[in-house]
């Protein structure tokens, strides 16, 4: 292997960064993930997609903190590409987080982890190319991400913000300063030092799609991921730009921006404006049985804040066709219900009927008992009536697993499927009291709702989105108190805390 045949990729234990590393290595190219403990590479490795994609090209160096100068020069030697995803993300909590926590928690670490990166590239003499993942939030303020400002124009890939300096209303606030921060000290950099290596920058909306190195719910649900899962859950109070973007999309951008025909210096819009209570009415007809079972249900609703987006020149220039709306919450919901199923121990008896499966044809497809004694799955089995033997498995923080005990009943409550799923009682705290959603605490151009502090008095008018149509899922007189008190009386709302998303 010559030099400057290696691709070096950061954040690989990430949804997006795992994407990324199977269109490398299905591509032919050698491969250097950089990992923050050498646990992470027996985790990859373990997993068993990466058997069938040539796993020989596939090396591992470990760095322990991007921050630290000089982090990737090791990393960097010998290497001709640099894919750079690795990023602070916000964690399920959604909350205020103080100004000094959010320097040090997300815009240090994105500021530096970009300086060091591009030095160990200029070190390296090598690097011909490094493809930074960006995000469309450090281009639009936050303000109009949350709803409190009307976007007029469409995001194009020329345009770019000032850094917020906060104070934050929320972690993905500080987030989305930290990409926007991170954006412009590679600009910056590329732009004063003139170095012999180029940059293209890539900036999708909402990343959706099956993660497919989850093998539990929880981690099935991780990201932004989790947000569509609240939704399905019942969850009312979530303010959303509706822009989101298929992870396979975003990953063959990516690889396919290493290519020397494209030109360097440019930036990409990743996404589609989505209506996001339509993940609702998709998966109710992809998937009927799951809300015939009331393991789904149609009572969540989210607020759309409409973002324009051009994203003429990511399509002219990759030539690509986005995976739609529809697609990305079919992929979502599927790889959901296989793993789920896959968590639910079988019974042991033999004469245990065949599970049906709740496929959008309804028809029965049994799964039995294979030769080797393991089940074979077909379409996932999620109803709720689970073997009395076994209730599933509990995912513990160090890996491991037990088997947890059957419920008192035989049909789960709604309150028990809430408190056991991947989405945590914490998703979407109330307005007002803890910084909001990760999006926002209250919107003036959102569509479907008037939004309203308290409940008690209409809020301002909101911006309808022409092309939206009329939202069928408006609760009652529209207003955000009532929608907040209808959560409050629902069983299918527990107690506030957070949520956690993705870029």
């Amino acid at each position: 292997m010559a030099p400057g045949d290696i691709v070096l990729l950061t954040g690989a234990t990430g949804h997006l960064g795992w994407a990324i590393l199977q269109c490398l290595l299905r591509q032919g190219y050698h491969v250097r993930c950089a990992v923050r403990k050498a646990e992470d590479e027996h985790t990859i490795r373990a997993r068993p997609a990466l058997r069938r994609l040539n796993p020989s090209k596939l090396s591992f160096i470990v760095v322990p903190d991007i921050t630290k100068p000089g982090a990737f020069v090791t990393a960097a030697e010998d290497v001709g590409y640099i894919i750079h995803t690795a990023s602070p993300l916000p964690s399920k909590a959604g909350r205020w987080i103080g100004t000094d926590d959010a320097r040090e928690t997300f815009i240090k670490p994105a500021e530096a982890g970009t300086l060091n990166i591009l030095g160990a590239a200029e070190q390296s003499g090598t690097v011909r190319r490094i493809v930074f993942t960006s995000s469309i939030a450090a281009m639009v303020p936050i303000s109009q991400m949350e709803g409190k400002e009307k976007r007029e124009q469409p995001v194009v890939p020329e345009d770019r913000i000032s850094v917020d300096q906060g104070p934050y209303a929320s972690e993905f606030a500080a987030y989305a300063a930290s990409k926007c921060r991170a954006l412009q000290v590679a600009e910056e950099y590329m732009a004063r030092e003139r170095p012999f290596f180029d940059a293209v920058y890539i900036h999708p909306g909402f990343v959706l799609g099956a993660n497919t190195a989850a093998t539990t719910e929880r981690q099935a649900m991780k990201g932004t991921n989790s947000m569509l899962a609240a939704l399905l859950l019942g969850h009312g109070l979530g303010v959303y730009a509706g822009v989101s973007v298929h992870v396979e999309d975003v990953a063959r951008v990516h690889v396919e921006a290493l290519s020397p025909y494209i030109l360097g210096g440019q930036s990409f819009i990743l996404g589609e404006q989505v209506r996001w209570t339509d993940a609702i009415d998709i998966a109710e007809e992809e998937f009927p049985g799951l809300f015939a079972s009331k393991l789904l249900t149609t009572s969540g609703y989210y607020q759309t804040v409409s973002i324009p987006i051009d994203t003429s020149l990511t399509r002219d220039t990759f030539g690509t066709q986005f995976i739609s709306f529809a697609d990305q919450v079919k992929s979502v919901v599927q790889h959901w219900a296989k793993v789920r199923q896959a968590q639910v121990v079988p019974s042991p008896t033999a004469s245990s009927p065949p599970s049906e499966s709740l496929a959008k044809d309804e028809t029965p497809i049994a799964h039995s008992p294979s030769s080797h004694g393991e089940s074979e799955l077909a379409i996932p089995d999620v109803h709720l009536s689970l073997p009395t033997e076994y209730a599933g498995l509990e995912e513990h923080d160090d890996g491991t697993a037990e088997v947890i005990p059957p419920p008192p009943t035989e049909e789960e409550t709604w309150e028990g499927i809430i408190q056991r799923h991947i989405i945590p009682s914490e998703a979407f705290p109330y307005s007002g009291e803890s910084g909001g959603s990760n999006w926002s605490t209250a919107s003036d151009h959102t569509e479907g709702v008037t939004p309203s502090a308290s409940g008690d008095e209409e809020g301002p008018a909101i911006y309808y989105d022409s092309d939206a149509g009329d939202d069928s899922r408006t609760h009652g007189d529209g207003g955000i108190g009532q929608i907040a008190q209808e959560a409050k009386e629902s069983p299918l709302v527990v107690q506030e805390r957070g949520a956690e998303m993705t870029s």
